[in-house]
């Protein structure tokens, strides 16, 4: 494509977002967004949403889209890194329908934390626009994704909380939608869930920065009361009964795990 065409989209927003879609739609990709299928699963109705692991809520969020469109929906935020919180609370304004938790989601315990200096895009010219979502437990997760951003991270000693404390202290006693983005940390949390007295509708988290134990525990967690499909980086389990839905696209479950 001539270099002043694209240059002249991306500095229109709806016309890259319409040429993102064009895109999507010519080379099959669409099928692999998770939004598409938890906004047909859910629906337009009330819905309540708890995402851990928010960073502003927005950049390269698959929930943001739906939360401008779909007013019935609720959300509780949870984010750890203090300037990324405040950033997401802007984005986020309406307060009968979004609440916010500033703390990491463990066993309960303060822990150490790494995330990247926003101060690094100052002198980072071409850093991914994803390079403030590196937040994690570990530090060596961060140089692995990105090197060259190693002088810029810093870490502080943050509160933590269980997941049952959250929804203990939110007043969560049903999930729509729960979507864990943590950088790794994402099964340590999910299987802090009950399913015998909490069952979301639909669970997304990112199983590419897991190992592969953790990947394959996540499995053996979740296949008992869901279907599970791999979407990129992402795991989007879904009921039974929106098999379906997502087959009809050409998208095939993960294998059931053997019993033990």
């Amino acid at each position: 494509m001539n270099l002043n065409i694209k240059k002249a989209i991306k500095s229109r927003p709806a016309l890259l977002a319409l040429a993102r879609w064009f895109n999507a739609r010519i080379k099959g990709t669409w099928k692999l967004d998770p939004s598409i299928w938890i906004g047909k699963i859910v629906g337009p109705a009330s819905a309540q949403i708890v995402q851990v692991g928010s960073n502003d809520g927005k950049t390269g969020d698959p929930l943001h889209r739906l939360l401008r469109r779909r007013h019935r929906w609720k959300a509780l935020f949870v984010e750890p890194v203090p300037y990324l919180f405040e950033r997401l609370k802007g984005n986020y304004k309406d307060p009968e329908r979004f609440a916010f938790e500033n703390a990491l989601i463990n066993d309960g315990s303060a822990c150490q934390f790494y995330w990247v200096d926003p101060a690094a895009r100052e002198f980072l010219k071409d850093l991914p626009p994803w390079f403030d979502q590196l937040g994690s437990f570990k530090r060596h997760h961060i140089t692995y994704c990105l090197p060259v951003v190693e002088p810029y991270i810093k870490e502080s000693l943050l509160n933590g909380m269980t997941l049952e404390t959250l929804f203990a202290k939110h007043s969560i006693r049903d999930v729509d939608i729960l979507h864990i983005d943590t950088e790794g940390a994402d099964y340590s949390i999910l299987r802090q869930l009950n399913l015998n007295t909490l069952k979301p509708r639909v669970i997304l988290f990112e199983h590419k920065h897991l190992t592969h134990e953790e990947a394959e525990a996540s499995v053996r967690f979740l296949s008992a009361h869901y279907s599970l499909y791999r979407l990129q980086g992402d795991t989007l389990a879904v009921p039974p009964s929106a098999d379906v839905l997502l087959q009809a696209a050409g998208l095939q479950p993960l294998p059931k795990p053997p019993a033990p």
